[in-house]
């Protein structure tokens, strides 16, 4: 029925509905009927977030590849998932869904496994994944980007001018300020500022509204989006160009009829901000609200809803929908607000902050045979034969339909067939019905039967026939399934209300409750381990007697060294067998000898790898090492403390969680061990591999612990720093050796008697952390370093880590932070606890190194560049920083596994700001190299011979004559072909190219073509300057003026002294680039040769070369002009069109600040740069971009 030419009412969308009841059900599954046996036996957990967020991310990176096709199969799947009402459980449940075929499937078991997926953590590297982030760069011009050898911003910002247009320009230009979060009191302003101009334009029927997650509550946005409407369409345009006059509007991305993107940024404000304005007529204006406002689960759900009513929903309008059909005309239903789409659709209106996912939407329509219902009507579980005058209830009245109709699809059985009757009487044979079965349910197969309702008061009389029962499927309540308490819902119960006894998890007992829930209310029995107790030997030998991996230990050994010696590539290049090997000799090594292969950093790095890498491998299930001797199955499980993850917005996610107050302390540095008084005799162990550890109660003897029975605590074996630093440096690594060796010691010397048990943790009896710290020191136990607080911050985290770190008398590294009530000790890691291991703020960050890289320069100087483990720092991830030079890293030790101090302030690119912890010795180049006569840089042996050294000085040849197409990329595969030097390329004919890889014949002649166009117009010192053969640091800066003053000092017979000595007469040439340019002009004059372009270094015609270009500059130049002569710097900004302004007039651009320097250009007058700073202490002026050209008339 087409509906479209007729208002839209209950009765049309009840026919509609009706009329495609046979299909709607065939799509959807009826919900079934399941015995409740008891608890369940595995842990309810809802995935469809997950499964969102994962085929998002897919969607995501196939668009960012340009596979647009293969991006909306993963689009589609999601809409699927955000239309289910019911929570997935089990990936089985979406088998057979719309949209949802193998391979997705397949991609969502692994997601819900690991929490990850291995195409997501390979592209992770890809710099396609933030070039498409940037505004106008598409997945093409991305592709085109990484082939020209670009690979960071840093590279992107310092070739923009040549490989992007201006609107992929301002992107990058604010590429950092958009990748930010709004607050939502910045949008406020934007709202009152908004506000103030739309009054300007406005007309009566004028308005606008900030949508998004702004609408709907959020603390924080991504962007700002503005849905503005008129019936006059220019007043969207003159709001626009008011907010542009007004300088909000900083710069316009994109500027149409009905959208305009824009950057704009508060005066008050530093950080710039991406807002979209959108025109919408004033008829589609509450659907666009409604759609712009989101969430995107909720609309998805919303429309889903609109389609099984044969109706089309989007940000225009409401349109007719046959199943299977185009969407039809649009329904003429006027429609002025939000609250009027959801009373046409039958639904609860929900405001902006309750449109969270498909659970928030709810039909209006009443709920039949309950409450909602009228007395005396029929519901959908009444047959035919016991409505009054044979009534069916579907058709009764549309105002009474079920929402089990509409909701959960459970119909009136009017006909035999199953299809409701659309008459209002049922004729005779859709009254002869037959006797309904009920269908066994569940996985146990049993009948669960639902009690009859009482139907509608019809009198009986002794001629009416006994009449058949019908039973139907019903969904279960959730709530009657008596299901086992999930453990992450214990902190929200206050310690007072908790049993007299919250169980604790006893070693002998764990082999009984693994992959079990455990009952709150229950209290699990404690087997008492005494001396001499067979069972417990027993129990040993079943805990103890696993089946050992079998290890290759010396190729182990070996993987451990060369990780050591080449980073973290070495991990990234073994298999999953080789990882779990070299976690087991390291754990091994790690706590049990005296010096172990790796380092405390280089142990968690190869631990925290193997957790990325193969998050589900049993060898992480070990929290230490299998024990040697004296090994016995611990009465308690000790587990270790999960790590935040180094990223600032992991702490507020925990917060949410466990809301405090909380209580810190110091993660001391040694060896963990447990000690108990649970019985006649105190004992005490190692964790060893946290459930099975060693006896050495003989330590007793010397630690002198309390003796107070039934008590079982957790601590720390360690030595004072002064003890380690007075006694013991000069014999061992660190201190956690030496306490690793007097605990694996069968004899008591004199080292034991400094050993220290600190005590951390009350296991027994149950208290809150903050009383276990209280119930220590009553004890007399040497309590470890602690504090109470109502909340913590990153950045109070990091102060307390740096103060505890420098002050306290142990090592340490990091702080325990706990939630403090009391909590169901189970297996694995604690949840409502972790260890802070690394500062961490908005602007400064420590990481461990995983690797340094040492890459050559163009002039074989090496170049080191540390990478580190992925850090999120001011919004970005950081996994990569200078470092400087080679005497840098040689001085501060900088190698695998030492730790870093990174900083990012505002725009700035990351660097070092100190070393935390050196590594055992700096990761030096492998490769033979020298210092220079400074010892600061380091420099190749063999330069000539190097590849990447000839790739560099290739490219940076032509691209330096400007030369379109010979990229990095297009280089190395000349060179693969066998033309490895810039002579062999220039002589290279149209026909070589051909059998280079990739080239193809538009390529080879805009490449041919373009090499010999651009040598014919290039000067000589323009050829001098991409040579790059004078030494590192004479660029064209640097010949121009050598050249000026001796234009035949290439050819000229005198000796190199005498040459020198006129050079370094040359303002700006000094000693060095001096005795740097003479030394290498034989060499130069050999490329010329080899190049064939001798012809521009004879007399007459160098002579007339240099005249012209002089000529040419005193032409273009105007010498009276107040920049003519004068010494400009920019920093953090360079403007093509002022440096192209500045040659005409005869301005000096330089890189540095100087005596010499006349004038700072800074990208704006907030910026607090060195250079600044110097302008400012220098009297210098300073200018931004905009005033300076203003002020100069550029």
């Amino acid at each position: 029925m087409d509906i479209s030419e007729t208002e839209i009412n209950e009765d049309s969308i009840q026919k509609m509905i009706i009329k495609n009841r046979k299909e709607y059900e065939k799509e959807m599954n009826h919900t079934k009927i399941v015995e409740n046996t008891g608890p369940s036996d595995k842990t309810h957990v809802r995935h469809n977030e997950k499964l969102v967020d994962m085929l998002g991310k897919m969607s995501k990176l196939l668009q960012q590849k340009g596979d647009s096709i293969r991006s909306r199969i993963y689009s589609r799947a999601q809409d699927t998932v955000l239309s289910e009402s019911e929570d997935i459980v089990d990936i089985k449940q979406m088998e057979g869904k719309p949209h949802i075929g193998p391979t997705i499937l397949l991609k969502m078991q692994e997601y819900v496994d690991t929490g990850t997926l291995s195409v997501l953590e390979r592209e992770k590297e890809n710099p396609l994944t933030w070039l498409t982030e940037i505004h106008g760069i598409g997945p093409k011009k991305a592709t085109d980007l990484i082939g020209k050898g670009i690979r960071t911003i840093e590279e992107l910002r310092e070739k923009q001018d040549d490989v992007l247009n201006n609107t992929q320009k301002i992107g990058l230009k604010y590429f950092e300020d958009t990748s930010k979060r709004i607050p939502r009191i910045e949008i406020d302003e934007y709202d009152a500022l908004f506000k103030k101009e739309f009054k300007k334009v406005a007309e009566n029927d004028s308005q606008y509204e900030i949508v998004g997650s702004y609408r709907r509550g959020a603390k924080t946005s991504g962007d700002i989006d503005v849905i503005i409407t008129s019936r006059n369409q220019l007043v969207f345009r003159q709001f626009v160009d008011s907010l542009k006059a007004n300088g909000v509007i900083v710069e316009v991305l994109s500027y149409g009829n009905t959208k305009c993107l824009v950057i704009a940024r508060l005066k008050n404000k530093e950080i710039a901000r991406r807002v979209d304005f959108m025109y919408t007529p004033p008829d589609e204006y509450p659907f666009a609200v409604l759609y712009f406002t989101g969430s995107k689960a909720f609309n998805t759900s919303m429309r889903g809803y609109a389609l099984k009513m044969q109706i089309s929903l989007n940000e225009h309008g409401l349109y007719n929908k046959p199943k299977g059909q185009e969407k039809g005309e649009k329904i003429d239903k006027k429609v002025k607000t939000e609250e009027d789409i959801f009373k046409v659709l039958y639904l609860e209106y929900k405001k902006p902050e309750e449109r969270i996912d498909g659970r928030s939407i709810q039909t209006t329509l009443p709920v039949v045979g309950d409450e909602h219902t009228e007395k005396g009507k029929p519901d959908c579980y009444d047959s035919c034969q016991t409505v009054p005058g044979g009534l069916c209830a579907t058709g009764c009245s549309p105002s009474w339909t079920s929402n089990r109709l509409v909701g959960s699809r459970n119909w009136c059985h009017c006909n035999v067939d199953g299809t409701p009757c659309e008459a209002h009487i049922c004729s005779k044979e859709e009254k002869e019905r037959k006797e309904g079965k009920e269908k066994k349910e569940g996985k146990d197969n049993q009948k669960v039967k639902r009690q009859t309702k009482k139907k509608s008061p019809v009198k009986k009389t002794e001629q009416d026939k006994p009449k058949r029962k019908y039973t139907r499927k019903k969904k279960l309540e959730v709530a009657k399934i008596e299901e086992v308490p999930k453990i992450e819902e214990v902190p929200k119960i206050q310690a007072e209300e908790l049993p007299d006894l919250v169980p604790i998890i006893r070693q002998d007992e764990i082999t009984k409750v693994v992959r079990k829930n455990i009952a709150v209310n229950k209290t699990m029995k404690k087997k008492i381990l005494k001396d001499g107790d067979n069972s417990n030997k027993e129990n040993m030998k079943k805990t103890v007697k696993e089946k050992q991996p079998k290890v290759d230990k010396e190729v182990a050994k070996k993987n451990i060294i060369a990780f050591k010696e080449n980073g973290i590539e070495v991990l990234e290049k073994i298999s999953e067998k080789e990882m779990e090997d070299i976690i087991y000799v390291a754990n091994e090594q790690y706590y049990n000898t005296k010096n172990p292969l790796a380092t405390d950093s280089e142990y968690d790095i190869i631990v925290e790898y193997m957790e990325r890498k193969y998050p589900n491998n049993l060898v992480l299930e070990g929290v230490g090492a299998k024990v040697e001797k004296n090994k016995v199955p611990l009465p308690y499980e000790m587990a270790s403390m999960d790590k935040i993850k180094p990223d600032t917005g992991a702490l507020p996610g925990w917060k949410k969680k466990y809301t405090g107050p909380y209580v810190l302390s110091c993660k001391l540095d040694g060896v963990s061990g447990l000690y108990t008084t649970e019985n006649d005799l105190p004992k005490l162990y190692t964790r060893g591999d946290g459930k099975v550890g060693q006896d050495i109660t003989h330590l007793l003897k010397v630690l002198k612990l309390p003796k107070h029975p039934g008590y079982v605590v957790r601590g720390e074996f360690i030595i004072p720093k002064a003890v380690f630093e007075e006694k013991y440096k000069h014999t061992f690594a660190n201190p956690r050796n030496l306490v690793s060796g007097i605990v694996n010691s069968k004899t008591i010397d004199e080292k034991a008697r400094d050993l220290h048990f600190v005590a951390y943790e009350v296991i027994k009896p149950e208290l809150k952390p903050s009383d276990q710290m209280n119930q220590l020191k009553e004890l007399g136990h040497n309590v470890v370093q602690h504090g109470f607080h109502d909340d913590i911050t990153n950045e109070s985290l990091s102060d307390t880590l740096i103060d505890w770190r420098t002050n306290y008398e142990y090592e340490i590294d990091g702080v325990i932070v706990s939630d403090d009530r009391i909590h169901m000790r189970k297996t694995g890691n604690p949840e409502h606890a972790f260890a802070f291991k690394m500062v961490i703020s908005d602007q400064i960050a420590e990481a461990k190194v995983l690797d340094v890289i040492w890459t050559p320069s163009k002039s074989g100087y090496l170049k080191p560049r540390v990478r580190i483990e992925p850090i999120r720092l001011g919004g970005v991830t950081i996994e990569y920083a200078t470092g400087f030079n080679g005497n840098f890293i040689e001085t501060n030790k900088i190698g695998i596994g030492a730790v870093i101090e990174l900083i990012r302030s505002g725009d700035v690119i990351p660097h070092i700001k100190s070393v935390t912890t050196q590594a055992e010795k700096a990761k030096m180049p492998t490769v033979p190299y020298h210092w220079t006569d400074t010892h600061i840089d380091i420099i190749l042996d063999d330069v000539s011979t190097d590849e990447t050294v000839q790739q560099k000085n290739i490219t940076a040849f032509f691209t330096g004559i400007s030369v379109d197409g010979l990229s990095s990329g297009n280089v190395k595969r000349l060179m693969n072909a066998g033309f490895n030097s810039i002579p062999k390329i220039i002589h290279m004919k149209k026909n070589d190219f051909e059998g280079v890889e990739g080239f193809k014949t538009k390529m080879i002649s805009k490449i041919y073509d373009g090499i010999h166009d651009k040598l014919e117009k290039a000067s000589l010192n323009e050829i001098m300057a991409a040579s790059n053969m004078f030494g590192r640091g004479i660029g064209l800066k640097k010949i121009e003026p050598i050249m000026r003053a001796q234009p035949d000092i290439l050819l000229s017979k005198e000796t190199p002294e005498e040459k020198k000595t006129k050079l370094v007469q040359i303002p700006g040439i000094g000693n060095e680039n001096a005795t740097s340019f003479v030394k290498n002009i034989d060499n130069f004059l050999i490329f010329m040769k080899e190049a064939k372009l001798t012809h521009m270094l004879e007399k007459e015609s160098l002579k007339n070369t240099i005249v012209t270009v002089d000529e040419k500059k005193n032409e273009m130049q105007n010498t009276g002009h107040p920049l003519y002569g004068k010494h400009v710097v920019m920093t953090k900004v360079r403007d093509k069109h002022i440096i192209e302004e500045l040659k005409k007039v005869g301005g000096i651009l330089d890189d540095n600040i100087g005596k010499n320097t006349d004038i700072l250009i800074t990208k704006s007058y907030e910026d607090i740069s060195n250079k600044v700073k110097k302008a400012k202490e220098m009297n210098i002026p300073i200018y931004t971009p905009a005033d300076f050209a203003k002020k100069f008339d550029f």
